[in-house]
Parts: structure tokens; sequence; C-alpha cells
């Protein structure tokens, strides 16, 4: 529970900095991202073009990193 913390306060900080080039590094390949209404964005590139013009979020309901500690899911709060 420690690092949950510090990994999605990075991914938060990236969104809302606009820093989309270290966003994407820090995104696994196969990232899933689901927002608050439920669209699904598959990838680096279809994550950052489904956010990129929404408000940065807050804490995800769930995530997951990968073993190489990028973002590997992302599940918003609803509503």
């Amino acid at each position: 529970m420690a690092e949950f913390v510090p990994a999605v306060g990075h991914i938060i900080s990236l969104i809302e900095r606009g820093d989309w080039i270290r966003l994407e590094a820090d995104l696994a390949p196969e990232v899933h991202w689901v927002n608050a209404v439920e669209e699904h964005f598959h990838g680096p590139s279809e994550v950052i073009s489904g956010i990129r013009n929404d408000p940065p979020p807050g804490p995800p309901a769930f995530h997951e990193l990968d073993a190489d500690g990028r973002l590997l899911l992302w599940i918003d709060k609803s509503g």
C-alpha cells in the first residue's frame, strides 16, 4: 500500500503538467485506462488521446503497476 500514493501522484502530476512524453514512458505498452464515464482506452497513445483534453483525474478507484513500475491499469472513480 505504501507505493500506492507515489505512483498515483506521479501519474496525476504528469497529466497536470501536460507532460505527455514522460507519461507515455510511464505507461505499460498494454495499459488499460477506464475513465469516470466508463470509456475504455488501451495502449499509451489511446490513453493519452482519451484523457488529454479532460481535467486531470483524482486518485483512481483502483490501479495496478507492471513489474517495471509502469502503469498497467487505471480505473477512475465513477461520476
